[in-house]
This record gives structure tokens, C-alpha cells and sequence, in this order.
């Protein structure tokens, strides 16, 4: 189960590599406008933090601040889907990036992991804590970044609006 994990997150780096198409297009227009500089670089999360979460999260639970929903899962088979959107690659945070949410993944009931969720422009990413304070990003896949953009197209469809 674990090396599926590993073998998943090789793939994604695999495709993380070259521009994806995917990506939502006013997150390509806003990233083609204005060159980002000046950005925060992190290191990827370590593997094994990740392999843990696939193999043993039980909850996971994320807010988003200007969407009027939240999402939780507690099938270990969604909560994979959503760690499948992680990749391995590190990211760059720019200055003119701000956090879309925020995600706890929980073992037991016991807080485990959490990162901020980054979705627009260059930021598309999660930037983990650790002790309190940013420590790791990964960039997201283009499968990560489907999901939270299908959740902006159902509130969007839900609301009968746009921004």
C-alpha cells in the first residue's frame, strides 16, 4: 500500500514537470500578466510524512475563506484522492499569493498534519506546518488542482454566481 503511495507521488512528479494544461485559465492569465518574484522556497514535505497520512489518516477536514463551504472526508479512500493531489515537487510562494484555506489531516482524532491551501496564479500549492509555522510546500498536481476547482464550480452553480 505504501509503495503504491510512493509510486503514485513519482507519477505526479512525472507529470508535474511540464505546463499543465489543467490548470485553471484565470489562474494562467493572472500568472502570464505579471511575472512573480521575490517568492518563499520551500522544501517538499518529506515522503515518509505523507506515506503515514495514506496509510493511517482517518479524518481530514478543510475550511476555505471566501467560499461559503467546508469539506471533510472520513473514507480512507477519499482521503487518498485528496493526499493523490499532492505532488512531490517543491513550490515557490510569491508575495502576491494569499492562502484559499486551510487542511488538517487527523489520525485517531489527533491532528497530524496541516497546510494552507494555495489556488491562484503561481500559488497552487500546499504549504505545511510544522511547529506552529510554514515549514515544506508542494506544488499541487493537476488532479489537486481539478478538485478544488470543482468545488469553486459547485458553490459558483450552488450560489447561481460568480465572484
Amino acid at each position: 500500500m505504501i509503495r503504491s503511495f510512493a509510486a503514485l507521488l513519482l507519477i505526479s512528479l512525472l507529470c508535474t514537470c511540464g505546463p499543465s494544461p489543467e490548470k485553471a485559465p484565470e489562474t494562467d492569465a493572472a500568472a502570464a500578466a505579471e511575472p512573480q518574484q521575490g517568492g518563499v522556497e520551500y522544501a517538499s514535505i518529506e515522503l515518509s510524512r505523507l506515506e503515514y497520512l495514506y496509510a493511517n489518516a482517518t479524518y481530514m477536514d478543510a475550511t476555505f475563506y471566501n467560499l461559503p463551504v467546508s469539506i471533510n472526508q472520513s473514507s480512507i479512500d477519499q482521503i487518498r484522492s485528496t493526499l493523490s493531489g499532492i505532488g512531490v515537487a517543491p513550490a515557490t510562494i510569491y508575495p502576491t499569493c494569499a492562502p484559499f484555506g486551510h487542511i488538517w489531516f487527523q489520525v485517531n482524532g489527533k491532528n497530524i498534519e496541516e497546510a494552507d491551501i494555495y489556488f491562484q496564479g503561481d500559488c497552487v500549492a500546499y504549504v505545511w506546518y510544522e511547529n506552529g509555522k510554514p515549514a515544506y510546500a508542494n506544488k499541487m498536481t493537476p488532479e489537486g488542482a481539478g478538485f478544488y476547482q470543482n468545488i469553486i464550480n459547485s458553490v459558483t452553480q450552488q450560489t447561481g454566481g460568480g465572484n
